[in-house]
């Protein structure tokens, strides 16, 4: 009888719990609709030292697809599943779970973020993590990679063109960049032009460039651009 009475007890305390966590989902402070607003890097910083808690939660909802779209484009166009690969700019990991979804298995991520890479490591994706601040060209890396992702990353206000110079310093010979620019990004004229340039003097190959969904909840899309060394 005692048995019972703690089972029962132990139930309705659950669907309390349960109760209390749908309030907070619900009540808790939305960021996607901030984040390309801020103008400043230390804005863009503070915005997701706050937002690492509920991020994979809000773009969940929101139909973020475009780390599975970089994945995929990956596993088309790298055929060595133990191939190196740098997840830059990864958050809190949704980019690193989709790789790893289709057998990759050496994967380093970096972000600029220190909460965002706690919540990555909880993932146990990654081999290594690293704080570096895609905007600043004083960083350096120990090893370079087959694969540098930036899922979501590079777009006004966030990550520069510019970064991808410094990826082309981390890039194995017939290595892959693979990188999203959302709607937002591609009709920028002044940011795409330095995006073409810099395609151009590093002589990339296009590869691949697709136009997808990126956050379907808001419409908004994205092309994902697969360049080659």
């Amino acid at each position: 009888m005692f048995s019972k009475f703690i089972i029962y007890i132990s139930l309705i305390f659950y669907s309390l719990l349960k109760k209390v966590r749908n309030v907070i989902i619900t009540t808790s402070k939305k960021y996607l609709n901030q984040v390309y607003k801020y103008k400043t890097d230390n804005q863009t910083k503070d915005l997701y030292d706050e937002w690492y808690s509920s991020y994979d939660e809000e773009l969940t909802n929101n139909k973020y697809s475009t780390p599975k779209r970089c994945a995929e484009a990956l596993s088309r166009n790298l055929l060595n599943k133990n191939s190196e690969i740098l997840d830059i700019g990864c958050g809190t990991g949704l980019s690193g779970q989709e790789i790893i979804s289709k057998g990759f298995n050496n994967i380093d991520g970096s972000d600029f973020s220190e909460k965002m890479l706690e919540e990555a490591k909880l993932k146990n994706v990654y081999r290594n993590l690293f704080i570096i601040d895609l905007n600043k060209n004083n960083y350096k890396l120990i090893k370079s990679y087959e694969a540098i992702i930036a899922a979501g990353v590079i777009s006004p206000n966030h990550a520069n063109p510019e970064c991808l110079k410094n990826c082309f310093d981390y890039l194995k010979p017939n290595g892959v960049i693979i990188f999203s620019l959302n709607d937002h990004a591609f009709s920028n004229k002044l940011f795409m032009n330095q995006i073409d340039k810099i395609i151009e003097f590093f002589k990339f190959k296009i590869i691949e460039k697709e136009y997808g969904e990126h956050l379907s909840k808001i419409n908004l899309n994205s092309w994902i651009y697969v360049l080659k060394r």
